[in-house]
């Protein structure tokens, strides 16, 4: 697996080092195309004539603004994730950004990380410190907060939960596909991250950064099943989160369809519970959630497509 970063000027950044090297070499060397080489295959990589792309896949794009204040279209992916920022500073042309896109129709929608941008780092920050339980300890100091760009699959897959689930009633915002509510999910990072996820498969966050949450590997790490049913558990309460891991914790934010990492959860119609149980979820219902005695609440999903990873916050 690669992960790609942009860093302006026709330049890329990659675990393999020489594709990085070759793509860089090609744009300064004016090529039209580059062959690259990936574990999943080999791919040319048309340089020119990008502007193609946007109009066969005008679904996969998104608008960032350049320091012009012109509006430049570039794929979702993680490379032009896009760093905003990055390409306000670089001042980089629509053509150069578009390899991302030559690169998402030739089925390398590959998942990795960008530092989040101000506006999702505060989002972040003022969620987590809102629901941190200071009774319990004082809060943690964050040290980066890292948007998650999924793959396509993943995406995509919790989007059709979504749709399936349909409009939900969401406490406080109407109503939502799925009703999405996200959430905190703790969990462990063993490795020396510097950005990017790792191949370990003992790695529980750079796992779901790469392959989305799955069921098969649950208690892997902790031998924790949970108290309340099988399926994957978030949380509103950061502290909860944060209990999570031992000493490697790390919290993703996630959106749960029926979020630490912060994922986003489907909850949909939700069964409420007090005491613990083994048993499955209620016909009729996505999810469960479980109110403790304590204040503390944990939401269960029997469904992988019910959660999706966004944000990595990792600790000081």
């Amino acid at each position: 697996m690669a992960s790609w970063s942009w860093l302006g000027a026709g330049r890329w950044q990659a675990y393999d080092n020489a594709t990085s090297r070759t793509i860089e070499q090609a744009h300064k060397q004016g090529q039209a195309t580059v062959r690259i080489a990936l574990k999943n295959g080999q791919y040319d990589i048309d340089l020119k004539k990008m502007q193609q792309v946007h109009a066969t896949r005008p679904s996969k794009t998104r608008t960032i603004r350049r320091e012009d204040g012109q509006a430049s279209s570039t794929a979702s992916t993680c490379s032009a994730a896009t760093s905003a920022r990055s390409v306000r500073s670089s001042g980089s042309s629509t053509d150069e950004l578009s390899l991302v896109s030559q690169m998402q129709v030739l089925h390398m929608q590959i998942p990795c990380c960008s530092v989040a941008s101000e506006d999702e780092k505060s989002s972040v920050q003022l969620q987590f410190s809102k629901k941190w339980d200071t009774s319990r300890e004082p809060e943690p100091s964050i040290s980066e907060i890292y948007t998650i760009h999924v793959s396509a699959t993943v995406q995509e897959r919790f989007t059709r939960c979504c749709e399936a689930i349909g409009e939900v009633p969401a406490y406080g915002y109407g109503e939502s596909p799925g009703n999405q509510q996200r959430r905190f999910h703790g969990t462990r990072q063993i490795c020396n991250f510097k950005g990017q996820p790792c191949d370990s498969e003992g790695c529980s966050a750079c796992g779901i950064i790469r392959e989305g949450f799955k069921l098969q590997y649950i208690s892997t790490g902790s031998g924790n099943r949970g108290a309340f049913g099988e399926g994957h558990y978030a949380t509103s309460m950061s502290a909860t989160a944060k209990g999570y891991g031992g000493s490697q914790n790390v919290v993703i934010v996630t959106k749960v369809a029926a979020e630490a990492l912060l994922p986003a959860c489907i909850a949909g119609k939700v069964e409420i519970v007090r005491q613990t149980t083994t048993a499955a979820i209620a016909a009729g219902c996505h999810s469960r959630v479980a109110m403790k005695s304590n204040g503390v609440d944990e939401i269960v999903v029997p469904d992988d497509a019910q959660m999706l990873p966004l944000f990595l916050i990792r600790f000081a």
